[in-house]
C-alpha cells in the first residue's frame, strides 16, 4: 500500500473514533443533565400530588374542630392535627415554588387561592386562649375569647365550604399536570437521547473492532517484517547497530557482531566499553572523538568518512580453543535523520574484512618479493663475487650452527631458553651481514624469524613444540639462500668473472659519495695489501643505506682494514657491521638536533685498524650523541635486568657494562637495525672468544668511542 494513502487512510479513521468519541461524551453529559431534570420534574410532581389532598384534609380537621366546639368537647388535639396540616401545605408549597421546578401559572393561581385563605386560617392555628369557663348554674361555657375562636373556625370553613376548596383543589390538579407534562417531555428527551447515544456506542463499537481488525493486520505485518528483520540479521555477514546519543547500542543487532567479538550482551553496551579491551587507548579515545562529531549537524557525512580512524581495524581475539586470533575489521557510519533533519541515531555497520586484508597483504609480500628479487639481482650484479660467495658460505656455516642448536637435547624450560639464547645471535650476526650487503631479501627474513624467536622467548614455559615452526620458517630460509647461490652462480658465469677478488690498487683509493635525500658521505681509505675481502665497499653501502633509513647525514672514514689477519676477518667485520649500525640509530643526531647542540650538520664516524705492541687494536668512534648513564640504568631497569636498588648502588663502569647484557637495548620499538638487545652482546662474545679485550669511552653529547684489542695471530692460535 502507498504510505500517503496509508497514512491517509488511518486519519480517517482516528477522526471518525474522535467524532464518536465526543458524541458518546455528548450524550452522557446532556443524559446525565436531563436525567437530573426529569427526576427534579418527578419529585416536584409528586410534591404537587400531595398538595391535592391538603385542602380536604384541612376542610375536614376544620370541621372536627367546630364539632368539638359545638360539643363543648376538648378541641386541642384537632387544633393541633388543623395546626400541622396546614404548616405542612406551606412548606411543601413553599419548597415546590422555591425549587423552580414549574413556573406555570397554575402555581401563581396556587399562592393567590392560598394567600387568600391564610389570613383567614392564620386566627385559628394560632389560637392559644381559654375557650371554655366553667359555673355550676351554667355549666361549660364559651369565654370571650372562646366565641371569637369558634367564629374564625366557622369562617374559615365557611370559605372553604363556599367553592374556595374546589378552585384550590383545582389550581393543584393544574400544577399537577403541568408537572406531569413536563416529566413526560423531558423523559421522551432523555429517550431520544439515549437511543441516540446506543446508536453512537453501536457505532463506536464497530469502529473500536474495526479498529482492532486493523490493529490486529498491522501487528501480524509488523510481526513479520520483525521476523523478516531477523531472518536478515541472522544472516548477513555484517554487524550492524544502532548508536543513541548517549553512544550506546540500541536492542536490535545483528548476530554477526556475536561472532566477531564473542559476547552477545549487546543491548544497552557503551561503544567504548565494545572497543576497551581490542584497540590502544591511543585509537579507542581518537575513535570516541569521531563518533560525537557524528552528532553534529554541521558535519559533512561524505567528508566525515574520509577520516574515519576506524575503516580498517586490526583486533587480538581468543577462539573457543583459547588461541589468540589476528582479525580486521571494518567500521562504517552513516548518520539516522528525523523529518526535520535533526540526527536521531548514527548506523554503524562492522564487516570482517580479515579475508582481503590478507589476500592484499599477499599480494603486497608478492609484489614486495618480487620488488626484493629484482634488487636482489641488480645489487648482485653491482657486488664483487668474493664478498657474496664468501657471506653464502658464512651463513650456510651460520645455519648448520643453528640447525645442530636446534637438535641440542633439551627437557626442561631453562635448556629450551639457552637454546633461544644461540638462536638469536646467530641470526643477529646473518642478518647484519646480509643488511650490510644490501641483501633485503634475505635481512628480512632473518629478521621475521628473530620475531619469532622473541615472541617465544616472552612466553611463560617453552617446550618442544614451539620450536616447530622456526623449523618451517628456517627451511625457507635456506631454500632462499639457495636460490640467491644459484641465481650468483649464473650471474657470475654470464658476466664471466672468476669467484676470486680483483687485484688491488697499487695506491690508496678515496670515494666520496653524496645521497639525497638525506645525503650520507662515505670515505674509503685502503693502504696496500690484498685482504680476504674488502670491507671498505660494504661498509660504504651499509652506511649509505642507514643513512637513508634513518634520516642521518655522517661521513665514514675507513683506514687499515686491509691488515686484518685472515682469522680475525670474520669477527673485525661482524663488530663494524654492529657498532656501526648502532652509531647511524642511537649516536649520530639529525642535523636539526646537532645545529641546536652548535655542532656541524654532518656527523662522523671513524674507523681504524692498526697493529699494536701485543697485537692489533680496532678503534671505532662516531661524535654523535654519546651515551648516558641515566638513560641506560633506566632502560636496563625497565626491561628488568636490573632492579632499581641494583642501579642505584652500579658505579659508571658497571653501568656502561650494561651495553653488552644480553637483551639490553635502549631502544624501545624493534627494527631492522636496533631495538633486539643482541648486537653488542655478540660483538663481546666473539671478542673475548678470540682472547681480546673490548673497552668503550663516551663523552655525552660529543662522542663514542670502541676498542677493541686482539692477540697477536701466533698467540690466538696457540
Amino acid at each position: 500500500m502507498n504510505p500517503s494513502a496509508e497514512r491517509t487512510r488511518q486519519l480517517v479513521m482516528v477522526s471518525i473514533g474522535t467524532v464518536l468519541t465526543l458524541a458518546m461524551g455528548a450524550v452522557l453529559i446532556f443524559g446525565f443533565k436531563f436525567a437530573t431534570q426529569l427526576r427534579a420534574s418527578v419529585t416536584a410532581l409528586q410534591s404537587a400530588s400531595a398538595l391535592e389532598g391538603y385542602p380536604e384534609d384541612i376542610r375536614q380537621n376544620l370541621e372536627s374542630l367546630r364539632d368539638k366546639l359545638d360539643q363543648r368537647g376538648y378541641p386541642g388535639q384537632a387544633l393541633a392535627s388543623l395546626s400541622r396540616r396546614v404548616k405542612r401545605f406551606k412548606t411543601e408549597l413553599t419548597q415546590l415554588d422555591a425549587g423552580g421546578f414549574v413556573t406555570s401559572p397554575e402555581l401563581e393561581r396556587v399562592r393567590t387561592l392560598w394567600g387568600q385563605f391564610e389570613p383567614i386560617i392564620e386566627p385559628v392555628i394560632s389560637f392559644t386562649g381559654q375557650t371554655y369557663i366553667e359555673s355550676d348554674e351554667a355549666g361549660s361555657s364559651f369565654t370571650k375569647e372562646g366565641r371569637a375562636f369558634f367564629a374564625d373556625v366557622r369562617h374559615a370553613e365557611l370559605y372553604l365550604n363556599d367553592n374556595n376548596l374546589k378552585r384550590l383543589v383545582d389550581a393543584l390538579g393544574a400544577v399537577s399536570g403541568a408537572l406531569q407534562r413536563t416529566s413526560v417531555s423531558e423523559a421522551d428527551l432523555l429517550r431520544n437521547l439515549l437511543s441516540l447515544g446506543v446508536a453512537a456506542t453501536f457505532l463506536l463499537a464497530i469502529a473500536a473492532a474495526y479498529f482492532q481488525r486493523m490493529r490486529a493486520r498491522h501487528e501480524r505485518a509488523a510481526r513479520a517484517a520483525q521476523e523478516q528483520t531477523r531472518d536478515i540479521l541472522k544472516t548477513v555477514r555484517e554487524g550492524f547497530f544502532l548508536l543513541d546519543a548517549d553512544y550506546r547500542i540500541g536492542t536490535v543487532w545483528s548476530e554477526a557482531l556475536t561472532r566477531m567479538f564473542g559476547r552477545t550482551d549487546f543491548a544497552g553496551l557503551a561503544f567504548e566499553e565494545l572497543l576497551q579491551n581490542l584497540v590502544p587507548p591511543q585509537t579507542l579515545g581518537t575513535a570516541m572523538k569521531y563518533i560525537r562529531l557524528l552528532w553534529g549537524d554541521r558535519a559533512h557525512e561524505n567528508l566525515m568518512k574520509s577520516i574515519n580512524p576506524l575503516g580498517q581495524l586490526e583486533i587480538t581475539t581468543e577462539t573457543a580453543s583459547g588461541a589468540r586470533e589476528q582479525r580486521y575489521l571494518q567500521f562504517d557510519f552513516h548518520r539516522v535523520t528525523d523529518a526535520s533533519g535533526a540526527v536521531k541515531d548514527v548506523l554503524c555497520s562492522v564487516a570482517d574484512v580479515t579475508a582481503s586484508v590478507m589476500m592484499e597483504k599477499e599480494l603486497q609480500e608478492s609484489q614486495e618479493n618480487a620488488s626484493q628479487q629484482l634488487n636482489m639481482v641488480l645489487g648482485i650484479l653491482q657486488l664483487d663475487p668474493a664478498p657474496l660467495v664468501s657471506f653464502l658460505d658464512a651463513t650456510e656455516t651460520g645455519l648448520r650452527l643453528i640447525n645442530a642448536i636446534m637438535r641440542e637435547p633439551a627437557r626442561q624450560d631453562a635448556e629450551f631458553r639457552k637454546k633461544l639464547g644461540g638462536l638469536f645471535r646467530e641470526l643477529h650476526s646473518i642478518k647484519g651481514e646480509a643488511a650490510a650487503l644490501s641483501l633485503t631479501s634475505i635481512a628480512r627474513r632473518v629478521h621475521a624469524l628473530e620475531d619469532m624467536v622473541s615472541e617465544l622467548k616472552k612466553k611463560p614455559e617453552i617446550t618442544g613444540n614451539d620450536f616447530l615452526p622456526l623449523v618451517l620458517k628456517l627451511d625457507d630460509l635456506m631454500a632462499h639462500l639457495r636460490s640467491v647461490r644459484e641465481m650468483v652462480t649464473r650471474l657470475t658465469t654470464l658476466k664471466g668473472v672468476t669467484e676470486s677478488p680483483p687485484p688491488a690498487p697499487a695506491s690508496p683509493v678515496t670515494v666520496v659519495r653524496a645521497i639525497h635525500p638525506p645525503p650520507v658521505i662515505a670515505v674509503h681509505e685502503r693502504t696496500a695489501g690484498t685482504p680476504l675481502e674488502d670491507l671498505s665497499p660494504t661498509l660504504q653501502a651499509m652506511a649509505e643505506r642507514l643513512g637513508q633509513d634513518h634520516r642521518k647525514r655522517f661521513t665514514l672514514t675507513v683506514n687499515g682494514l686491509n691488515e686484518v689477519p685472515p682469522p680475525y676477518f670474520t669477527t673485525v667485520k661482524n663488530c663494524l657491521i654492529q657498532m656501526l649500525r648502532n652509531a647511524a640509530v642511537h649516536g649520530i643526531e639529525t642535523s636539526e638536533v646537532r645545529r641546536a647542540q652548535t655542532k656541524v650538520d654532518v656527523g662522523a664516524v671513524r674507523v681504524e685498524f692498526r697493529k699494536a705492541s701485543e697485537g692489533y687494536e680496532l678503534m671505532f668512534e662516531d661524535d654523535g650523541a654519546g651515551i648516558s648513564l641515566e638513560t641506560l640504568k633506566t632502560a636496563a631497569v625497565r626491561k628488568q635486568i636490573i632492579s632499581a636498588e641494583e642501579a642505584a648502588r652500579m658505579d659508571a663502569r658497571a653501568v656502561m657494562a650494561l651495553i653488552f647484557r644480553p637483551g639490553f637495548s635502549t631502544q624501545e620499538e624493534v627494527s631492522m637495525d636496533a631495538g633486539r638487545g643482541v648486537g653488542m652482546d655478540v660483538v663481546a662474545r666473539s671478542v673475548q672468544a678470540l682472547g681480546g679485550k673490548i673497552g668503550v669511552s663516551t663523552n655525552p653529547g660529543r662522542f663514542t668511542r670502541f676498542k677493541i684489542v686482539l692477540p697477536a695471530v701466533v698467540a690466538a692460535s696457540a
